[in-house]
């Protein structure tokens, strides 16, 4: 679980009852798991025992950061059937050694919450603990990569599959100038990369967890590294930024023209997204046979914001007219069309 959804009661304490504060939007907050692993230990220990799964609403649990190098998350065992986080929570391993881990991390967490609270009670056996948990601090502090070369999952025809994801993706810059013949090297993983796709950041977006308003660094590529905060972009705040700096632009599209060549975005009615370009794969990937398919779905796309001649409309350019850096959620229509 990529969020949780935090609620305190009204006198700020703690509940596990999500039907107890339903109604007290106030007190109700979405965390991001790589802004709330960075809160005071003391306030962790506060939020850790009101989080809920933002999608069914069943109690949910927060792990901290392992020293074998296992990453901070947030998860639940009570996902009722159905969750769309269920599937993500099944592939965590074993309930069995989650709630070992766990119970090992609780121990921890409340010895460290103890010395915070009174300095004189670390002794120098406890140096080590201290120095690793900041050592696990400062990694945390790290965020994480976008995966762009996961493979989508097509909503009507399972067979049809990307080429360019199979052979393999090559990461976007930032906003330093490229010229015509820029090679982007692809982007190295390793056994601590902490990765997360597309459709996992749209998801967290839409849910208005932390995440849009993070100082968490995202990186893109071996060099290139974005604050949350200055990568995502809301179609509403789009515009042209100096150099045509690209960004991580997402929304919700309003609807396409007949001829599928160009989608106008919610939200911003000077706004456009043009795909002729790459339509017939973008049309194939999504089993999309109408612009009826495209009303109300929701994206994520990496592109450049570019002005016409008058300065009345904008443009987002897809980066390299590649579909991998640019995702759709189709789901909402699924459903009515079975």
């Amino acid at each position: 679980m990529l969020d949780a959804i935090c609620i305190l009661s009204k006198d700020h304490q703690p509940t596990r009852e999500y039907q107890a504060v339903q109604g007290e939007a106030k007190a109700q907050t979405i965390f991001s798991i790589y802004e709330f692993k960075l809160l005071p230990a003391e306030q962790i220990e506060q939020y850790r025992h009101s989080l809920f799964c933002p999608e069914c609403l069943q109690v949910a649990y927060f792990r901290r950061a392992s020293k074998d190098g296992k990453q901070a998350c947030f998860g639940s065992r009570n996902h009722l059937e159905g969750c769309s986080e269920l599937n993500t929570h099944k592939r965590n391993g074993p309930m069995a050694l989650v709630e070992k881990t766990m119970l090992v991390e609780q121990d921890t967490e409340a010895q460290l919450i103890a010395e915070a609270v009174n300095p004189s009670s670390i002794t120098e056996n406890k140096a080590p603990v201290i120095e690793s948990q900041q050592k696990a601090e400062v990694d945390e502090q790290q965020g994480f990569t976008i995966d762009f070369s996961v493979k989508r999952t097509v909503r009507r025809d399972a067979s049809i599959q990307n080429k360019k994801a199979e052979e393999g993706s090559q990461a976007p810059i930032s906003d330093k100038p490229q010229s015509a013949t820029a090679v982007l090297e692809p982007l190295q993983k390793t056994e601590k990369t902490v990765t997360q796709r597309l459709s996992t950041l749209l998801k967290s977006l839409f849910k208005n967890s932390s995440l849009a308003t993070s100082d968490v660094w995202v990186q893109t590529s071996e060099q290139h590294r974005w604050r949350a905060k200055n990568l995502f972009v809301h179609f509403s705040d789009a515009e042209q930024l100096e150099k045509v700096a690209p960004r991580m632009y997402w929304g919700s599209i309003s609807y396409s023209d007949k001829q599928l060549l160009w989608l106008n975005v919610a939200d911003n009615k000077n706004l456009s997204i043009p795909i002729s370009h790459f339509k017939e794969e973008l049309l194939a990937r999504y089993g999309i046979t109408q612009a009826e398919d495209l009303k109300g779905a929701k994206i994520i796309i990496f592109a450049k914001c570019l002005n016409n001649k008058q300065k009345s409309r904008q443009f987002l350019t897809l980066w390299d007219n590649d579909l991998q850096y640019l995702h759709l959620d189709l789901a909402i229509h699924s459903t009515s069309k079975q």
